[in-house]
């Protein structure tokens, strides 16, 4: 019971340099790699263009236009006082609040993977700000609508 044992120590590697790594190929290696690399030559992709975004911005407009006739951006802006507990039930502000989910998430997509310009994407960034305003921003029982 009183042997000791061992303590373990890893083996020490040894760090080579680029110069002692690398072994010149022989002649038959050469000819063999250049016979590979015709039979099977790097392929080299075209990044892929952006798609075409129109049809996306008139769903987008078409999706704006629907809100602004379904939510009356007035009645919105006047819901001021609102506690998190009382908001999924609140009638006018939770629909509301909802139905700018797939505005936002076709405004991302758009950002993201069309062909968007940097001017036209802000203009439909602000519109959706102004209804995303509309709907507000509750903290400590207030409903923010600048933010």
């Amino acid at each position: 019971m009183n042997e000791k044992i061992p303590v373990y120590k890893p083996p020490v590697e040894q760090h080579k340099s680029p110069e002692q790594t690398y072994t010149p190929l022989t002649e038959e290696e050469e000819a063999e790699a250049q016979a590979q690399l015709k039979k099977y030559p790097e392929q080299t992709s075209a990044p892929e263009s952006p798609r075409d975004c129109e049809p996306e911005i008139k769903e987008f407009e078409r999706m704006i236009d629907l809100f602004e006739t379904m939510y009356s951006l007035e009645a919105l802006h006047a819901i001021t006082d609102l506690t998190p507990e009382q908001a999924p039930d609140h009638p006018i502000r939770q629909p509301a609040k909802i139905a700018l989910e797939p505005i936002v998430a076709l405004l991302n997509r758009l950002e993201e993977e069309t062909n968007i310009s940097g001017s036209r994407y802000a203009e439909m960034k602000a519109k959706y700000k102004r209804l995303s305003r509309a709907v507000g921003m509750i903290n400590k029982n207030k409903v923010y609508h600048d933010r």
